[in-house]
């Protein structure tokens, strides 16, 4: 018994930290229809960029989100603006091409500049442990959740804001009757998309106590942020990131008791199977 309640509270603390990423990830597929095939290497920009401020001025990954965070932020509305803005028109697969080239010029840039060896961020609160009862959580993971769930509020009072949130729900409903409206669309899905990159610099900073890094990873969290993504109903941010926790709860579970092999297609499982039943999401498709 101890073991599943281990395993829920680890699965809980750290799928709400996958729910996170998926919450940008949809944040821009909900303003613009593009999915972002290099959502998980700005993730490993992110931490990279944690460890190289750790090495240069040793800032705990926490601090260092005072410089990561504005440097996302203007990385992802310069990336919507030159690079995915132009080509956003054409076929969809166009955009899936380029996404992926970014994502392959991002692994690739830091693999160049860093290395191909994992490299670890400390935190001084990397070795801290939260016991409750018999159930042992590490620190980071505990910050990493409650600041999950509080960016996560934060967000959806946003968007049900009457002014930013009114405005990207109706680029998400209709873009052209948004803009005859004089609502600026182009300005909109550049500032949620930097909004959706900017997430991940927080979440990059939340992952990276403890957490090894390398160049490749990126693709593991992109895949996770699909997963939780499509289970949420693509545009219904709650669903998202209870989605999220599911991924991380079942992940948890299979790590705990399956072989490590067996327990990492362990969320694979829980995905198709949901995915089965409800089509629509796990708390159905979102109306906008």
């Amino acid at each position: 018994m101890d073991e599943l309640f281990q395993a829920l509270a680890q699965g809980l603390l750290i799928g709400s930290t996958y729910g996170l990423l998926a919450l940008g990830m949809g944040l821009i597929y909900s303003v613009s229809g593009i999915v972002n095939f290099s959502h998980g290497d700005f993730v490993s920009l992110g931490m990279y960029l944690c460890f190289a401020l750790f090495s240069a001025l040793a800032l705990d990954p926490y601090l260092s989100l005072v410089i990561t965070l504005p440097v996302m932020l203007i990385v992802g509305a310069v990336v919507c603006r030159y690079l995915i803005a132009p080509v956003a028109q054409a076929h969809s697969l166009m955009v899936v091409q380029l996404t992926l080239g970014i994502a392959l010029a991002l692994q690739n840039l830091i693999l160049m500049v860093f290395g191909g060896q994992p490299q670890r961020v400390p935190s001084v609160v990397e070795a801290k442990l939260v016991m409750i009862g018999n159930v042992v959580m590490r620190m980071p993971h505990v910050i990493a959740f409650l600041a999950s769930i509080a960016l996560a509020t934060v967000l959806f009072i946003v968007l049900r804001s009457p002014d930013v949130g009114r405005a990207i729900r109706a680029v998400h409903q209709n873009a052209r009757a948004a803009a005859l409206m004089r609502i600026d669309v182009d300005r909109v899905k550049i500032g949620t998309f930097a909004v959706g990159i900017g997430l991940l610099a927080i979440a990059g900073a939340l992952l990276s106590p403890g957490t090894p890094i390398m160049p490749s990873m990126g693709l593991r969290y992109t895949v996770i942020t699909l997963l939780a993504l499509v289970l949420g109903g693509m545009t219904n941010f709650l669903g998202i990131m209870v989605a999220g926790v599911v991924i991380g709860v079942s992940e948890a579970m299979g790590m705990i008791y399956l072989s490590d092999t067996l327990g990492m297609i362990m969320p694979y499982a829980v995905f198709v199977l949901i995915v089965l039943f409800r089509p629509e999401g796990i708390l159905g498709q979102s109306r906008g």
